[in-house]
């Protein structure tokens, strides 16, 4: 190998090392003395995210949760070195599959490295890698090897093996201490790679022992030479500065009054009072990281059970403790307590508890403390640069009421701990701004609840009582608007708590019920982490999906936010705050569909307990009974020209004038049926819909009885794609348990066909007059419910000729099908085991 930088040979050890600081930066952990040329020394990784070869996803729950190739992205850069069993702490990807036995695993894993780049060549002196520890274990971290290189890619000629491969070996006396690698001479590198193969851990309690699939890194530094122009220069003025004045802390729990009082600069009886009962917390939380001097703070004078305030780099973990009391009184004085040097951090936590039945209230809380830069402003929303940039479809919410043109309001649906209702929307205003505003609200029982908003219990479904006592609500434009491929973003301000799940999503209008982008979902117990997601293939056969934790450095319902996908056929992306955040390419080539080729509807909602976010805090202390998600606005942007979709809901066989988003028949054939909503199975909404959807297929077309040859023909000048949904019969005797779906699976009637075909077929014109079949259709078999649900088939047709003009979709012909029972039984297809819910296309402009 070619070295184009010499070093001496690194020995691994663990030490103690100690910089001396002259200059605080917020931007790099830590600073050395400024050498004579004007350099200095920093650590350059600070707040970057990481990059891998890893193909291995992280499952951490159901179905729902999205699966990632890094864990915690931020976690090793975020200057916290603080560890514990909470994996939270470190950065975490995997090198294999879990499999038991003796090695599980261990023998088929491959080593997988985490990348950083340090957007420029840095002359490197030092790295120091901190790795998972657990209190009452050690580890031995497998094949770690470490490079350097100036190429993204690693190319032999321009990396350089600081460490070569070998097991690195923890001790209890080297528990917490981090690798250190020391270079005799810098090496000029952008990029460095830090290779393991799992670890083997051994419980020094118990003989248990045994090998883990994860790579984890509580902390990584790499300290390299910089000019000191890349440094922010000091403040002119020194002095502290009381840093919380007029700031607003983040409040866990239930919503607090009078918050702004407890910056006001007044030491007063005008308490800001923190609602929740018992052991309570509130904290500040800084962009910049500040050398704390002192805090000053008072509540209402009283004794007190508990007093505790910690400060850390990180916002819910590493705390150092700077003032603990137990059974403590305050008078009416301020309470000073004054910190160690050089007690640095961006956040503050009190936690207090009065005497486990009252509310705690603050007169003031004041906290000191120097930085090199004071500046807490957020950056104004700037859109990014995107092909898609044409404005063509909005909601601003500035009326008086939802738009129901626009939107469908979901009522009476119940999902997870809530029941979907109208009441639960409405258009908010607060001076010359209007919103969105989804309400939850909890009701306390089950039967105050239904009183208030009824419910749709489709099914005769049980609702679990101790569950679903919350209000909550749900609007989407399906059936009213979707587009394929463009931007949508939407400006919103979370609502938060233990249990509440505000999202912005969208899945497709054709319902095949596997597509769906998740462009926020907000678990109100993690206030610091938004998920950005793409699902794809089919639920039960290859569903899998592809995400991100998103993490800020203040909780992100503290304020507004722009969330925003940017949907191409190549790849998925999306930003926050006009800033990409995550990009997927999963499923694009390997059948699942990955990107979605079909037209998609947005979906703003409130869901609350249960799933993924958990439950609620029955004890109502975490979760706020009663919050708004508020949304500001929502904008669809596409390329000028671009196809844009044409729906018919099939209401109505009725030529009419097609204006907009949705189109009628051009014409028909005479036999066929209208179908509701009704008793019987081929009639009951309920028996057509994909599992956790509302149920809104409440208008579907069958052939009537002794049927011919039936169909209905468009009129879509330049149609492009269309999509059918269509509906068919499942075997009453037939189901298995699928445990990929956790759900008991149906089998349709084309699955037992005897004879023939009951397939639907397409047929294009360019005059509505010659007519010729288009055979290239992909048939796509969703997750069939078990009977009485019907399966839902998509028949999709992509790539229609030019020109095309009119469709004609042609029925299956029913008559003389018969189809095998799993008794072995033999049944005749009815005309109604085979319907159609919907037709969708695609139009070039």
């Amino acid at each position: 190998m070619k070295i184009f930088s010499k070093f001496k040979n690194v020995n691994v050890f663990l030490v103690l090392f100690a910089f001396i600081s002259t200059i605080l930066l917020s931007s790099f952990n830590k600073v050395v003395l400024a050498d004579e040329n004007g350099y200095v020394v920093a650590n350059v990784l600070s707040g970057l995210i990481p990059t891998t070869n890893s193909k291995n996803m992280i499952i951490s729950g159901d179905s729902t949760v999205p699966q990632v190739s890094i864990l915690h992205p931020d976690s090793a850069t975020d200057g916290d070195n603080s560890s514990g069993n909470d994996d939270s702490l470190n950065t975490k990807v995997i090198v294999g599959e879990e499999t038991g036995g003796l090695d599980n695993g261990y023998s088929k894993w491959e080593p997988v490295f985490l990348q950083y780049d340090f957007k420029k060549i840095r002359p490197v002196k030092e790295i120091k890698i901190y790795r998972n520890t657990y209190d009452n274990a050690i580890s031995t971290y497998k094949d770690v090897k470490v490079e350097l290189s100036t190429s993204p890619n690693f190319e032999e000629d321009k990396t350089a093996v600081v460490f070569e491969k070998q097991d690195i070996i923890e001790s209890r006396e080297s528990k917490g201490k981090p690798q250190i690698i020391n270079l005799d001479k810098a090496i000029d590198a952008q990029y460095i790679r830090i290779w393991g193969k799992g670890h083997y851990i051994q419980n020094t309690n118990s003989s248990w022992k045994g090998y883990s699939n994860g790579n984890l890194y509580n902390e990584i530094e790499v300290m390299a030479s910089i000019p000191k122009s890349e440094v922010p220069s000091q403040p002119d003025n020194i002095q502290p500065r009381n840093l919380a004045s007029g700031k607003i802390p983040y409040v866990y729990g239930l919503e607090p009054s009078n918050i702004e009082a407890i910056t006001d600069g007044k030491i007063d009886d005008n308490y800001a009072v923190h609602n929740s009962m018992g052991n309570n917390w509130l904290q500040f939380e800084y962009k910049n990281t500040y050398n704390f001097n002192s805090i000053k703070f008072k509540l209402e004078p009283g004794n007190y059970r508990s007093v505790k305030i910690t400060i850390s780099n990180s916002p819910n973990n590493g705390f150092k403790e700077v003032f603990n009391k137990i059974n403590w009184k305050q008078n009416n004085d301020v309470e000073v307590i004054n910190l160690p040097s050089n007690t640095k951090g961006r956040y503050v936590r009190f936690t207090v508890n009065k005497d486990g039945e009252s509310k705690t209230k603050y007169s003031e809380i004041e906290i000191w403390g120097t930085g090199n830069n004071y500046d807490e402003s957020k950056d104004e929303y700037v859109e990014p640069k995107s092909k898609y940039n044409q404005l063509v479809w909005s909601d601003e919410f500035n009326g008086e009421k939802i738009d129901e043109n626009k939107w469908t309001i979901i009522d009476g649906m119940v999902n997870h701990g809530a029941i979907y209702n109208r009441g639960a929307v409405s258009i908010k205003k607060d001076g010359n701004n209007s919103y969105l505003a989804i309400k939850t609200k909890n009701f306390n029982s089950t039967e105050e609840l239904i009183k208030a908003v009824g419910v749709d219990n489709y099914l005769g479904q049980s609702i679990n009582k101790q569950k679903v006592t919350w209000s909550s609500g749900r609007i989407e434009s399906k059936n009213k608007y979707s587009f394929q491929f463009g931007r949508m973003a939407v400006r919103a301000k979370v609502n938060d708590s233990q249990g509440i799940w505000p999202a912005i999503w969208m899945l497709a209008q054709d319902e095949t019920g596997h597509d769906e982008i998740d462009v926020l979902e907000y678990l109100g117990q993690d206030p610091w982490g938004a998920w950005t997601t793409n699902h794809f293939g089919i639920l039960g056969k290859n569903k899998a999906s592809n995400g991100i934790r998103n993490s800020n450095y203040e909780a992100w319902s503290q304020d507004f936010h722009v969330f925003e996908v940017e949907w191409d056929p190549e790849f998925i992306k999306w930003y926050i705050d006009g800033k990409q955040v995550f990009q997927s390419t999963q499923g694009k080539d390997d059948g699942r569909d990955g990107m979605h080729t079909r037209p998609m509807f947005p979906i703003l909602e409130t869901q609350v307990g249960d799933g993924w976010v958990g439950d609620v805090d029955y004890n109502k202390q975490n979760t706020k009974q009663d919050s708004d998600y508020l949304i500001d606005w929502i904008r669809i942007y596409q390329m000028p020209n671009q196809a844009n979709v044409k729906f018919d809901d099939l209401r109505s066989l009725d030529k009419k004038e097609n204006k907009g988003y949705e189109i009628t028949p051009y014409s028909h054939t005479n036999n066929l049926i209208k179908l509701s909503d009704g008793d019987l199975n081929e009639e009951n909404k309920d028996n057509f819909y994909y599992g956790g959807q509302p149920r809104l297929e409440n208008s579907r077309i069958a052939v009537g009885e002794n049927a011919d040859i039936e169909s209905i023909i468009y009129n879509v000048p330049n149609v492009k794609d269309v999509h059918l949904t269509t509906y068919y019969q499942t075997i009453e005797d037939k189901m298995t348990w699928n445990s990929d779906a956790g759900a008991y699976e149906g089998y349709s009637i084309r699955s037992a066909l005897i004879n023939g075909s009951i397939d639907f077929k397409i047929f294009t014109s360019k005059n509505g007059e010659d007519w010729s079949e288009f055979k290239n259709i992909k048939i796509v078999d969703n997750f069939i419910e078990k009977h009485p649900g019907y399966a839902r088939t998509t028949f999709d047709a992509y790539g229609l000729p030019d020109n095309t003009q009119f469709i004609k979709i042609e029925f299956p012909q029913y008559k003389n099908k018969e189809y095998k029972l799993d008794s072995g039984d033999v049944k005749s297809v009815k005309n109604t085991d085979i319907q159609l819910a919907k037709v969708t296309f695609l139009q070039n402009r």
